[in-house]
């Protein structure tokens, strides 16, 4: 058999084995980091921009080997000079290059379906590198709590008791950021394993809104939003006063960067407190709702709620979620009897003849979960109608209560 003969055969191996495998990535910091160490990431992200914006000034550049690629042409002024690519590692620099084609031909699809689209341009700083190939471009030692990374050296890490043992590692991406170097890493987990999460053995319905960002149909409702701090709207004054390319501009844009991914880990924390807690459940259903279009009147509070990403994330992340279309007026339908009422903005409660009195964002995921499993009213009305039951409100005050930022109420 040939070398391409056993690639093509891998191949088709792995592809058979993540369709029973999720994809979960990890984020391990990079610590204890000595100054010649930390010069050296620093050069990498620097030489990673070097080749990106090379081979971006000529795309005719794409058809060389770029792991062969030893020296590139950066402009210093009003001229260019030669420099040498010391500590980046071949397949980084071949995944760079093909980071570029992606982007081209992500352009060039958008461009056929009929968006507007510019050219590639240069870049100002590259705050991630590729590492493609576990064992080759990177490796993780789990008992000494280290990275080698391709060219760069060893690491001391935190975080990789966060990894199964029986997790299939795959790529990573070193990353940047103000708070320091960390490396995420992508690997797949089984879906059986993942299934014996679902501790409460029931369905839920989800209603996602702005006044509650959750609704439950068991009666619990999530609230969660998180501001500019005060200390971001300082810093963005003081930038506003001084002078461009500056060194004074360029520290206070590193402090404001730093606020900013605490304000994104916060809400990045909430998200996982909420999607914690509907692993609970055995299916989550949930609407299609057009999250997008909510910010043209309730703008500030979607944003500062970072529901819409909660959707995405909560679309991918959970083992067995249903949706319902987004056209399906779950809100203004009683769940009794089917019956439509036009309810305004300002109508909390809806009242139908049938007799059946409820609050509105209740009645709606009530709906939700009615649809998404295919039920009749008979069938959804009655005895095993979801309830909020004792181990969901101790899972709600030990997961999400855990969270300064998510405010819980349970209906009765």
């Amino acid at each position: 058999m040939t070398k391409a003969e056993r690639i093509k055969n891998s191949l088709q191996k792995t592809k058979e084995r993540r369709k029973t495998q999720r994809p979960v990535v990890f984020e391990i910091k990079l610590q204890n980091l000595s100054r010649r160490k930390a010069e050296t990431l620093k050069k990498a992200f620097l030489e990673a921009k070097w080749l990106y914006n090379w081979l971006v000034s000529d795309l005719e550049r794409l058809k060389l080997p770029a792991n062969k690629v030893d020296t590139v042409e950066v402009k210093v002024g009003d001229v260019f000079e030669e420099r040498q690519l010391v500590v980046l590692g071949s397949q980084i620099k071949q995944e760079i290059a093909d980071r570029l084609k992606d982007n081209l031909r992500a352009l060039a699809k958008l461009k056929q379906n009929g968006h507007k689209v510019g050219r590639v341009k240069p870049k100002k700083f590259v705050n991630s590198i590729p590492l493609k190939q576990y064992g080759v471009t990177y490796s993780l030692d789990f008992a000494r709590n280290r990275v080698r990374i391709q060219k760069l050296g060893s690491f001391r890490v935190l975080g990789l008791h966060q990894i199964p043992p029986d997790a299939e590692i795959a790529n990573a991406v070193l990353v940047s950021k103000p708070s320091g170097y960390y490396i995420h890493v992508t690997a797949y987990l089984s879906t059986t394993s993942a299934n014996s999460s679902c501790k409460l053995g029931k369905d839920i319905g989800v209603d996602f809104g702005v006044d509650s960002k959750l609704t439950l149909s068991s009666g619990i409702k999530m609230d969660f939003e998180l501001y500019e701090t005060p200390r971001i709207k300082k810093l963005q004054k003081k930038i506003a006063k001084t002078k461009k390319g500056s060194r004074n501009r360029s520290k206070l844009r590193h402090l404001l960067r730093r606020e900013y991914e605490k304000l994104v880990r916060r809400r990045k924390d909430v998200q996982n407190k909420v999607l914690a807690f509907l692993r609970q459940y055995r299916t989550v259903v949930f609407q299609e709702d057009c999250v997008k279009g909510w910010t043209a009147l309730f703008g500030r509070q979607v944003h500062a709620s970072g529901i819409g990403g909660l959707k995405s994330r909560l679309r991918n992340s959970l083992e067995v979620p249903v949706s319902v279309d987004r056209y399906e007026p779950t809100t203004q339908e009683c769940f009794a009897c089917r019956k439509k009422h036009k309810l305004s903005l300002s109508d909390r409660v809806i009242k139908c003849d049938c007799g059946w009195t409820c609050d509105r964002d209740l009645n709606a995921a009530l709906v939700i979960l009615r649809k998404g499993l295919g039920l009749s009213p008979d069938q959804a009305v009655g005895p095993d109608r979801p309830e909020l039951t004792p181990p969901e409100r101790e899972d709600a005050a030990r997961i999400l209560g855990s969270n300064p930022y998510i405010r819980v109420s349970f209906l009765q």
